[in-house]
């Protein structure tokens, strides 16, 4: 039940931003607006104000602002000719079909932006350490990075601009460790095949320690021996700090058909060979969680927090174009990366889960991959609409009636055929 209110909260909210674009720009463009409606089928709440009817409508996968004048054979005598839709140059009209997808997008900006201020962003932890790297020396798995060289360290980009400024001169590392902090001067290292400075840590959002806190009893750890609580301390004879260390230990002994791992269990240690013939990786610790030392969250500033809104509107941006080109080049299966309704669902119903930030993120992305899709030129959708404005412009006269209006119904109909293609995709999930 929170699932679906989730749900239904989340696509109203969306699609009412997004018609709400549109109704602004058409009432401060003098354009005549019939209804604003959330959803379609029949109304379930309604009521009129002035010219416009706002009505909530039963099926909630969408809405729309009726205009006065879309169709351009429409005739009524108590409408002003100069407040029909096409009566209006085409540059107003593209004005108007672009205000819907630029609401989404200025909604994304707006959520990431208040959901940093409010909650947040991660510290910079150092998850592990290269060995015989400049940090090895001086820093440990789980501290936080708070500062380099004065410059205050939100992200893993503030990370690395820090270490390259650096030039390879000694910087001050300021790190909080177990609530005191420390400050240490380290000398990034120039990697000849990054071809960039480097301090020889593995920055993450947080760190896992060598500790088992978990261990499904199916689990290849599990049947050699291991068990909840061991601490990992060497894989192969080479000593493991953190959970990463154990990871790479591993993958760094393949090929091979056992690993000799050593843990620590009630202050002794013992030996446990890992039959390893066949499996990678991810096989061999799946059903393994190892503990973790936390996240710890800092809120930037009033202007920090909109330069990095805008960064993280940025990135999303950059996640997608990379998967619209995955999809166009065929690297990247669109039928198991696209969820219709009942995945959107589980989906905010799991990162709800995980908290109100992790929800947001989620909801911000929505919000841009509604405001994306209606940017491309597909009939019915906000960007044909503009694409057939701007056509009159360079032209010099409209397309007719007539065909725009067939285009449009075409593809409408492909597009219901595709939502419901997904939404069968998502059932099929259900029962994998």
């Amino acid at each position: 039940m929170i699932t679906l209110l989730l749900f239904l909260g989340t696509i109203i909210v969306l699609v009412g931003v997004h018609e709400g674009g549109h109704f602004l720009a058409a009432k401060l463009l003098g354009v005549y607006v019939k209804e604003f409606a959330i959803g379609f089928g029949p109304r379930l709440v309604s009521i009129r104000r002035g010219e416009t009817r706002y009505s909530i409508r039963a099926i909630p996968f969408g809405g729309y602002v009726s205009m006065a004048g879309e169709d351009r054979e429409e005739t009524d005598p108590e409408i002003p000719a100069g407040r029909l839709l096409y009566s209006k140059p085409p540059l107003t009209r593209i004005l108007i079909s672009l205000a819907g997808p630029a609401s989404n997008l200025l909604m994304t900006l707006i959520v990431v932006t208040f959901s940093l201020w409010i909650f947040g962003t991660p510290l910079v932890q150092v998850s592990g350490l290269i060995p015989g790297k400049p940090a090895a020396a001086s820093l440990l798995p789980g501290d936080r990075i708070i500062a380099i060289a004065d410059v205050t360290i939100y992200t893993r980009t503030d990370l690395d601009h820090a270490v390259q400024g650096s030039q390879g001169e000694p910087v001050e590392v300021l790190v909080e460790r177990e609530g005191e902090r420390h400050i240490f001067t380290i000398t990034p290292q120039f990697d000849e095949e990054e071809e960039r400075y480097l301090i020889g840590i593995y920055p993450s959002p947080i760190t896992y320690t060598n500790r088992l806190s978990a261990l499904d009893p199916s689990s290849v750890p599990f049947a050699s021996g291991l068990r909840v609580g061991d601490t990992i301390v060497s894989v192969e004879g080479v000593a493991t700090e953190a959970g990463i260390d154990v990871l790479l230990r591993v993958n760094e002994s393949f090929p091979t058909d056992s690993i000799e791992v050593t843990v620590l269990r009630a202050g002794v240690e013992e030996s446990h060979t890992v039959q390893t013939t066949g499996l990678d990786l991810d096989r061999i610790f799946s059903g393994v969680t190892f503990s973790d030392l936390g996240i710890t969250y800092r809120r930037p500033g009033f202007v920090v927090g909109i330069a990095m809104g805008a960064g993280e509107f940025a990135g999303y941006v950059r996640l997608i174009v990379q998967w619209m080109r995955g999809v166009i080049a065929g690297r990247i299966a669109a039928s198991e990366t696209v969820a219709g309704p009942i995945g959107i669902a589980r989906m905010l119903g799991d990162w709800a889960k995980e908290g109100a930030s992790v929800f947001l993120q989620l909801f911000a992305y929505l919000s841009l991959s509604l405001g994306i899709l209606n940017l491309i030129p597909f009939p019915a959708l906000d960007g044909s609409r503009a694409a057939f404005a701007l056509y009159e412009i360079i032209r010099g006269k409209p397309i007719p009636p007539q065909r725009e209006g067939m285009i449009h119904a075409v593809g409408f109909f492909i597009l219901i055929a595709l939502m419901l293609l997904i939404a069968y995709q998502d059932i099929l999930k259900l029962f994998r």
